[in-house]
C-alpha cells in the first residue's frame, strides 16, 4: 500500500518543495515525432500529481507551484493554461519559456495572446521569442514584471512604440535580456531603474546607434551588470560613457568589436571584466593586444577580476581558453589563468603580461616546450604560480635551467594528477629545480602538492632541496576549478534540451 512507503510520511511542506524543484527542471512540453507528424504532449512534473490522492491534494493547495511555471497554450493547450492560472489564485505569474516561432511549435496555438491577457499579473518572462508583428499583443502595461528575456525574431522594423506600455508600463523591471536585429525600436526598454542588461544584436551597429545605446545605459544609475555582444561598423566620434554603479561587464564577439566597446566605457573602481572572444582567422594574433588592454584597464580602474575566454570553433584543431581573474586571496592584484593546446601565440601574450603588475598565475595544458615560460621572463611581482599536468615538466625544466626567473615567487602549487607524473616530478625534477633555485638565492617559502597523497620519501626529498620549506599535501579544489581540462567534453544533447541551451542566453544572471 502507498501508506507503507517511507516517502508517504513526508510532511506537506516538504512535498511542496520537492514539487517546486521538479517543476523547474521537468517542465511540460509539446513534441513532434521525428518519424511522423504526430504531436506528443508530455506532462512533465504534472505526472507527480497523478501518483496518489494525497500528492494531488498537496499540489492543488499550493498556488505558488502553479504560478511559478505556467503551462502555455502552445505547450498543453488553452484548457491547461487556464487551469494553471486558476490554481495560481492571485499570485504573480512566471513564464519560463515561450517560443511562438520554433519549428516544433508549428500547428500549436499561439501563446502571445495568453501572455498579453495576463501581463498585468506577470512578474517574470525569462525567454520570449516571437515575430515582431505579434508584439502588438504585448502593448498593455506590465506593472509587476521585474525580469524580461526578449528574442525578437527577424528584423524588428515593426516593433510597436508602446511595447509593454512603454516606460510607464514597466515600473518594476530590473533585469532585461534582449536579442534582436536592430537597436532603434527597443531602446525605450533601456529604463533608468534597470540593474542587469544583456544585449545581443545581429545587425551592424553604426557609431550613431552605439552612441544612443550608450547614452541610455549611462542614464541608469542602478546598473550593476552589463553584457554586450555587438558588431560595430564605426565608432569614431562616440563619446566615452561612465557607468558609475557597474560591478560586472561582459563583452563578447570578435576582438575588433570588443576593444572599441571597452575603449568607450569608463568603468568604476572594483568592476569585474569578462571577455568572450569568438574564434576567427588571426584571432590569436590579436589576443596579446586584448590582454594588454584588459590589464591596462585593470591597473587604471582597480578592476577586481578579469575573465578572458577564447571560443574555438570545433572545425579548428587549435584550441585555447584563457581566463584571468583576481580573487580575494590576491590582495587586489591582477591574476591570470592560461590553458592552451597548440596555441602558437602564447609567448606574445605572456610577454605583454610580464610588463604588468601580475602577481598570481596558473598554467596548464599540453605544452610542447618551455618557451611560454621563458616569454614571461622576470615578471617582477609574480608571487604565486599554479602548474598542472602537462605543464609541470617544462616548468621544472625552465626553473632548473634558469633559476633566477620569477624573482618574487614565494608560493608554488604543483598539480600532479597522474601516478607516473607524480613519480617523475616529485622524486626527481621538482627537488632538482628547487635546489637550483635555492642556490641562486631565490628560496621558495611554500609548496602545495595537489593530486597525490602525502609520502614520507617524497616529502624528505623536497625538504632536502629547500630546508624549512612549508609543504602542504592534498586536493586544492580552488586550483582544480581554475584550470579546467581541455580533454573533458560532453556529447551533443538531443532536441529535448533546446530549452536549456536558450536559457544559457537569457539567464537572469550574466557571468563567466
Amino acid at each position: 500500500m502507498n501508506s507503507d512507503v517511507p516517502v508517504a510520511g513526508l510532511p506537506p511542506e516538504i512535498l511542496s518543495l520537492v514539487f517546486s524543484i521538479l517543476s523547474s527542471i521537468y517542465r511540460p512540453r509539446r513534441r513532434q515525432s521525428k518519424s511522423s507528424d504526430k504531436i506528443k504532449h508530455e506532462l512533465g512534473w504534472l505526472k507527480a500529481t497523478h501518483v496518489c490522492q494525497r500528492w494531488r491534494t498537496i499540489a492543488l493547495r499550493d498556488p505558488a507551484l502553479w504560478a511559478s511555471n505556467i503551462a502555455l497554450p502552445s505547450v498543453l493547450g488553452h484548457r491547461w493554461a487556464a487551469a494553471f492560472v486558476a490554481r495560481a489564485q492571485d499570485l504573480p505569474l512566471t513564464v519560463p519559456w515561450c517560443d511562438d516561432v520554433s519549428s516544433y511549435n508549428r500547428g500549436a496555438p499561439s501563446s502571445t495572446p495568453f501572455i498579453g491577457a495576463n501581463l498585468a499579473r506577470t512578474c517574470a518572462i525569462t525567454h520570449l521569442c516571437m515575430h515582431p508583428h505579434r508584439l502588438r499583443a504585448l502593448c498593455s502595461p506590465a506593472p509587476l514584471l521585474h525580469t524580461l528575456g526578449l528574442f525578437i525574431y527577424d528584423k524588428a522594423s515593426h516593433v510597436p512604440d508602446g511595447l509593454f506600455g512603454g516606460a510607464a508600463g514597466l515600473p518594476a523591471l530590473r533585469r532585461l535580456s534582449l536579442l534582436a536585429w536592430e537597436p532603434l525600436p527597443w531602446t525605450p526598454l533601456l529604463l533608468a531603474q534597470l540593474v542587469s542588461v544583456h544585449v545581443v544584436l545581429m545587425k551592424l551597429v553604426t557609431g550613431a546607434e552605439l552612441a544612443r545605446m550608450l547614452a541610455a545605459l549611462g542614464n541608469m544609475p542602478a546598473l550593476e551588470r552589463l553584457a554586450l555582444q555587438l558588431v560595430l561598423q564605426d565608432t569614431d566620434g562616440v563619446p566615452v560613457t561612465l557607468l558609475p554603479a557597474l560591478r560586472h561587464l561582459t563583452l563578447a564577439g570578435n576582438t575588433e568589436h570588443v576593444l572599441p566597446l571597452l575603449a568607450h566605457l569608463a568603468l568604476p573602481a572594483g568592476v569585474r571584466l569578462s571577455c568572450d572572444v569568438n574564434w576567427s582567422e588571426g584571432a590569436d594574433d590579436t589576443l596579446p593586444t586584448l590582454f594588454t588592454a584588459m590589464m591596462t584597464y585593470a591597473h587604471a580602474a582597480t578592476i577586481s577580476r578579469v575573465d578572458i575566454k577564447l571560443s574555438a570553433t570545433p572545425a579548428y584543431e587549435r584550441l585555447a581558453e584563457v581566463c584571468a581573474w583576481c580573487n580575494g586571496n590576491t590582495d587586489g592584484a591582477p591574476a591570470l589563468t592560461v590553458l592552451f593546446s597548440g596555441w602558437r601565440n602564447v609567448q606574445a601574450v605572456l610577454k605583454s603580461l610580464a610588463l604588468t603588475d601580475l602577481e598570481v598565475l596558473a598554467v596548464g595544458g599540453g605544452v610542447p616546450d618551455a618557451a611560454w615560460l621563458d616569454a614571461l621572463g622576470g615578471a617582477p611581482r609574480l608571487r604565486r604560480v599554479t602548474v598542472k599536468g602537462g605543464a609541470v615538466p617544462p616548468f621544472c625544466g625552465v626553473f632548473e635551467r634558469a633559476p633566477g626567473i620569477l624573482p618574487a615567487l614565494s608560493t608554488l602549487v604543483v598539480n600532479v594528477h597522474a601516478a607516473a607524473l607524480a613519480e617523475t616530478v616529485l622524486w626527481k625534477a621538482l627537488p632538482r629545480c628547487l635546489a637550483a633555485r635555492a642556490r641562486a638565492g631565490n628560496v621558495l617559502k611554500e609548496l602545495e602538492v595537489v593530486g597525490c597523497d602525502e609520502d614520507e620519501g617524497r616529502a624528505r626529498a623536497l625538504q632536502e632541496a629547500i630546508p624549512g620549506l612549508a609543504i602542504q599535501w592534498g586536493c586544492d579544489e580552488e586550483d582544480d576549478r581554475n584550470i579546467t581540462d581541455l580533454d573533458s567534453s560532453s556529447e551533443e544533447e538531443d532536441e529535448e534540451d533546446e530549452d536549456d541551451a536558450s536559457e544559457d542566453i537569457f539567464g537572469s544572471d550574466v557571468s563567466t
